[in-house]
């Protein structure tokens, strides 16, 4: 297919993607309801460019890497240190006490 028509599809998908917010692991489906049937890149497009809509997305990766999803720092949870034990085992007598030692 032409490089222009090519272009013309991923700068519509782009556009789709960052005008509604949508996440890159979108599939056809979900984006389609989500943009509206009238709007949405007809699937005919989609297949003629790039001959399935995970390229069309990898290239839209590809092309606006800021559209990528980045990693969300965990939340600052304090943690508190865990006591060291440093209780000994008991020691027991060397000696066994017999019946006659008292005590």
């Amino acid at each position: 297919m032409a490089i222009r028509q090519k272009q013309a599809v991923l700068d519509i998908a782009i556009k789709h993607f960052k005008e509604f917010g949508l996440p890159l692991d979108i599939d056809f489906k979900s984006y389609t309801t989500i943009v509206g049937p009238q709007e949405a890149i007809h699937p005919m497009s989609v297949k003629r460019s790039f001959k399935a809509w995970k390229y069309l997305v990898h290239a839209v990766r590809l092309k606006c890497p800021e559209l990528a999803e980045k990693p969300k720092p965990e939340p600052a949870v304090l943690k508190q240190p865990k006591p060291q034990v440093t209780a000994k085992p008991a020691v027991r007598p060397a000696v066994k006490k017999g019946k006659d030692d008292d005590e």
